[in-house]
């Protein structure tokens, strides 16, 4: 059975996505990763929150790290597209590597964890909270009216469109794998051939 919200918390409504999630074990450039991270949304205009960044006491293992990141873009006056990302890093050393040119780089070797979630905020304002009538009269509009629109054109933006690509971005970064993306053209742009 559906949930019933009370007038109050009815501005506050989401629609979820899956998770998506990497696990790596290696060796990889943790800074290239944080700038590369942070650009990509910048880039597409979201508002970047760092949210917690907790450095663990080394362990005879390694350091531990978790870096909560959210991104937040509004869209238009009805959808607010949100994406947090979750790191994790697990018995995490720095190594110096000497790179062909001479030039010495750090990286770091341990365990990677990432975790996506995404999310569209439907009227992210306070105003249909004001009343019982108007939170009624959004839950009419979002039920009746703009269903369609809800479920699957904003879903097909947000999952294809912006999830999946930073999913997949990240782990051509680390280089987990080819060197396509292979949802590239899933929204309707055809290579011309």
């Amino acid at each position: 059975m559906a949930r019933k919200y009370t007038y109050k918390e009815f501005d506050a409504q989401n629609f979820g996505f899956f998770q998506p999630h990497i696990r790596f074990r290696g060796v990889w450039d943790m800074q290239d990763l944080y700038e590369f991270m942070i650009n990509y949304f910048r880039e597409r205009k979201y508002k970047f929150h760092e949210r917690v960044y907790k450095h663990k006491h080394p362990s005879p293992f390694g350091a531990e790290r978790q870096l909560v990141w959210r991104a937040e873009r509004q869209m238009n006056d009805v959808y607010t597209f949100i994406l947090d990302v979750y790191l994790h890093t697990y018995d995490a050393h720095d190594v110096q590597v000497k790179q062909k040119n001479g030039e010495i780089k750090t990286f770091t070797k341990g365990r990677l964890w990432v975790e996506f979630n995404g999310q569209i905020r439907i009227y992210p304002d306070e105003r249909w909270a004001k009343s019982r009538f108007t939170a009624g009269l959004k839950g009419f509009i979002n039920n009746y009216l703009k269903r369609k629109k809800h479920g699957w054109e904003m879903w097909d933006v947000v999952m294809y469109g912006e999830m999946q690509k930073i999913v997949w971005m990240t782990r051509r970064r680390l280089k987990m794998e080819y060197d396509e993306y292979e949802q590239k053209h899933w929204l309707g742009v055809h290579a011309s051939g």
